[in-house]
């Protein structure tokens, strides 16, 4: 009995598709490994801010760097008020404030709550900050 060869043609397709396919895995490795320094900051921010807040669920979790860098995390307390918790990545006091104490027209969907100058502000995405407690323009 003779055996029966692949064709070249054959060959050459299963070795695209291997390359394919060890270009794929690698570009998924990749991207986990870029990832990761994020997602283990996501979840100590998340498990600091549920021991140490009356944060029960979280919505909205976001870094950001004015001066320094802070994580915000907004969530949830018991009572279904809206909190905001910033923690500054370089450590120092957790600032916890009331989304309901927000005197301008910016929320978490149209901002990020970071800290400038141990101020409360929102930061838009074109790097403008504004007050929390006023509304009024701080910088850019």
């Amino acid at each position: 009995m003779r055996k029966k060869r692949m064709t070249k043609i054959s060959q050459i397709w299963i070795g695209v598709l291997l390359i394919i396919l060890a270009f794929l895995i690698g570009t998924i490795f990749f991207y986990m490994q870029a990832m990761s320094p994020y997602s283990r900051a996501k979840s100590d921010a998340i498990s600091l801010v549920k021991a140490k807040t009356d944060v029960k669920k979280v919505t909205n979790f976001d870094i950001t760097t004015t001066t320094d860098t802070t994580y915000s995390v907004i969530g949830q307390d018991s009572k279904g008020q809206a909190l905001g918790v910033l923690i500054p990545a370089q450590g120092g006091e957790i600032k916890v404030v009331k989304l309901a104490d927000n005197k301008s027209d910016l929320t978490e969907k149209t901002a990020t709550l970071t800290l400038y100058d141990d101020q409360v502000a929102w930061q838009t995405k074109d790097m403008v900050l504004y007050a929390f407690e006023t509304g009024e323009k701080l910088k850019g």
